[in-house]
């Protein structure tokens, strides 16, 4: 907190930063790496928790066509895919992005271009710059305004996984949670 007044001027500091308020610099930083070399491994149990996901980044610029992609959590589209996508989790195309072929997924978040056939088992969103275009089955859709969807869409239940997830309970003899919140419907509200 910074307090003037006409005579003097006075600056509240955090406990280890120096007077000034300006915080330290770090300790070291890091040497950019040399073109054309490898960056020395990373020692182990270093890793962040987030590397541990089978996820697969397609940049800007870069074309992958040709064969599937299975058992990928997270698939990233900045550049352009020419697959068949099967049982991943989440499908994320960027405004730069263009998927063209057949996708299976939990989830999936479209702000560039899809043409095919997608199977979204539980979320389909199509932003403001998304366009989708081909055979669509989903459980539920949300389309922001702006989007282009065309082709023909189909509803469907919800993924297996959270009715196996109900079930099991009902199978030990337990019933349903009375506090859980009802289905929403397939349509967006306004």
């Amino acid at each position: 907190m910074i307090r003037s007044s006409e005579s003097n001027t006075t600056m509240a500091t955090k406990p280890g930063f120096p007077a000034t308020g300006i915080p330290p610099a770090p300790a070291a930083t890091p040497t950019p790496p040399i073109a054309g070399l490898r960056p020395a491994a990373a020692p182990q149990g270093t890793r962040p928790a987030t590397s541990d996901r089978r996820a697969l980044v397609v940049g800007r610029g870069i074309a992958l066509a040709g064969g599937a992609i299975s058992d990928c959590e997270r698939l990233e589209v900045h550049g352009t895919v020419e697959v068949s996508l099967n049982h991943a989790l989440e499908l994320s195309i960027a405004e730069s992005g263009v998927f063209r072929g057949e996708a299976e997924i939990e989830e999936a978040d479209i702000s560039g271009a899809f043409d095919g056939a997608i199977t979204a088992k539980a979320r389909l969103v199509v932003r403001s710059t998304g366009r989708l275009s081909g055979t669509i089955r989903c459980a539920r859709l949300m389309v922001e305004e702006g989007a282009q969807v065309s082709g023909r869409i189909e509803m469907i239940a919800p993924s297996a996984a959270p009715a196996q997830a109900q079930a099991a309970p009902a199978a030990q003899g337990s019933a349903p949670d009375p506090y859980a919140a009802p289905a929403e419907p397939a349509f967006a509200r306004t």
